[in-house]
């Protein structure tokens, strides 16, 4: 019986043992395999902050982690990784049996050491200075222990409260949205203006100047023709660009790609709206016309072609080649690119045509047609005040509109605004067409004075990355592409190479990353008070 009991004691002895050997190699395995899971997740939550930099609302936090935060760590070059012995939690103990070369001795594991584990600390600084968030390097408190440890301890210094970041912010997209404001109406409006007028005369002058009908239905068909094949090309210069983009011959191409744009709708404009006027001019016609257009294009849900700078401004982006599909009819690009073309340039274009021809000749036969100086003045003063007007209500507006509203109600908003717009901006071209035939005239070289005003102002818009905006109206088919209908008018100009410019610099620094993992330090830009999106 106590043989029995011996061989059972010795049995369970020696389980005990397997069991205190298998928790020991999975101690020693701990060493080799925890350190690179380190830096995997040190390397994670650095590409995690980057990419989230741009749309987080506040990074400041209570000093007292709650259960559901989760805490990045960056990991430390200072930590040699290749002398760590384990990681472990703050304060847990470690029991070692000590022993020679590592070899187990299942007869005695009564004793052991216990170890006491001291602990990393990790900060997490704001700055206030620059609105930018730095990952501080892991700061170690005994940097000659053997064995190092990252805690859930995190200490954040937030000199700022979440109430004056708000306001900070609010402020700083006042000053931006107000700058876009001024630039659009002031600087890129006058700029695009006198293009399609150099341009526009210089053709009434070259092009068959003997024969008005014949030269309106040629320039009408070589506008059609070039924009055709930019339609038919728009992928293969999109990819030449992308390879290109960094070298002079990328960028000679997408400059010229520009000014034959233009070139191709100011050709449109000028065949259709010619043709037009060798029709009639009576103010009923010119009415019925334009109602019939604008019923039309609020039908086909394109009523913001109507609108031109300085509601709509385009920036020189690196895939404006792109021209957007309204409708998916095809997978085949060929095809698809062909649908667009006649559903932009043949349907919907000359519509904004005839809708522009006409509130444009009633301006001209109702607005003081005996006084052009008087004429221009009024047709200013209705355009820009309809415009800073529409500017400043915009938001407010867009903020009642953001809750719950019904889809009516959205929709009937948007297309008054819309209509409004097209009134100011009419009245705004007509307005500054004047002033460029009255003013900006070198006498007895009238013919230099076009050629000056074409090339002058393609050279100062492009200079200013806002040459795209030379496309005139209906020029940015990306603009009013949505499921709802568009109702913020996207003259962001200065905002849009704010944001530009940011993501290129967290481009930049992420390949900085991925080349030297040892870089302990991020710099993460601040939010940048991009433009408000339609609800």
């Amino acid at each position: 019986m106590s043989l029995v009991r011996s061989e059972v004691i010795q049995k369970s002895t020696s389980c005990h043992a397997h069991r205190c050997l298998n928790s020991l190699k999975i101690h020693l395995a701990l060493p080799s395999a925890i350190p690179i899971g380190i830096r995997i997740i040190g390397c994670m939550a650095q590409i995690i902050n980057i990419s989230n930099s741009a749309d987080y609302q506040s990074m400041i936090r209570s000093t007292t982690p709650s259960e559901d935060e989760d805490h990045f760590l960056t990991p430390s070059s200072d930590i040699d990784f290749s002398q760590l012995n384990g990681v472990v939690y703050q304060y847990s103990t470690v029991d070692i049996h000590p022993n020679d070369n590592d070899s187990i001795n299942t007869d005695d594991l009564s004793q052991s050491t216990t170890l006491m584990i001291p602990q990393y600390e990790t900060y997490l600084n704001l700055s206030t200075s620059s609105s930018e968030t730095s990952l501080a390097r892991p700061l170690l408190n005994e940097k000659n222990h053997p064995i190092p440890l990252y805690t859930e301890d995190i200490k954040i210094k937030t000199p700022i409260d979440s109430n004056h970041s708000l306001i900070s912010n609010y402020c700083s997209f006042i000053k931006l949205y107000i700058i876009d404001m001024l630039i659009s109406a002031s600087i890129i409006t006058p700029f695009v203006n006198i293009h399609w007028r150099g341009a526009w005369d210089l053709l009434d002058i070259h092009l068959l100047p003997n024969h008005p009908h014949i030269s309106a239905l040629v320039s009408l068909v070589l506008g059609l023709f070039i924009l055709y094949f930019i339609y038919l090309m728009q992928n293969s210069l999109q990819n030449f660009y992308e390879k290109h983009h960094k070298n002079l011959l990328g960028q000679i191409m997408a400059r010229f790609y520009t000014l034959i744009m233009a070139f191709a709708y100011i050709n449109q404009w000028r065949g259709l709206w010619n043709l037009l006027d060798l029709t009639s001019n009576n103010w009923s016609q010119l009415v019925i016309e334009t109602l019939i257009s604008v019923i039309i294009l609020l039908l086909m849900k394109s009523v913001y072609n109507l609108n031109s700078a300085p509601f709509l401004i385009a920036t020189d982006t690196d895939s404006y080649f792109l021209i957007g599909s309204k409708y998916m009819i095809t997978t085949r690009r060929c095809w698809q690119y062909t649908f667009d073309f006649i559903l932009y340039e043949i349907v919907e274009a000359p519509f904004v045509v005839i809708a522009w021809r006409g509130l444009y000749n009633l301006s001209d036969i109702y607005i003081y047609p005996d006084n052009k100086s008087m004429s221009m003045l009024i047709s200013f003063l209705i355009g820009y005040s309809l415009f800073f007007i529409l500017a400043i209500l915009q938001i407010p507006t867009i903020q009642c509109l953001m809750k719950k509203t019904h889809q009516t109600i959205y929709s009937l908003l948007s297309n008054v605004f819309h209509l409004i717009a097209f009134v100011s901006v009419v009245q705004i071209w007509r307005s500054l067409w004047m002033m460029c035939e009255q003013f900006i005239n070198i006498p007895g070289y009238h013919h230099l004075t076009l050629w000056l005003c074409y090339i002058v102002a393609y050279v100062v818009l492009t200079c200013g990355l806002a040459a795209c905006s030379l496309n005139g109206p209906g020029g940015a088919k990306e603009n009013y592409i949505d499921d709802q209908p568009v109702f913020l008018f996207k003259f962001d100009y200065f905002s849009t190479l704010l944001k530009n410019q940011s993501d290129r610099l967290k481009i930049k620094k992420m390949e900085n990353l991925g080349s030297d993992l040892s870089s302990t330090e991020t710099i993460i830009p601040g939010e940048y008070p991009f433009r408000l999106e339609p609800p």
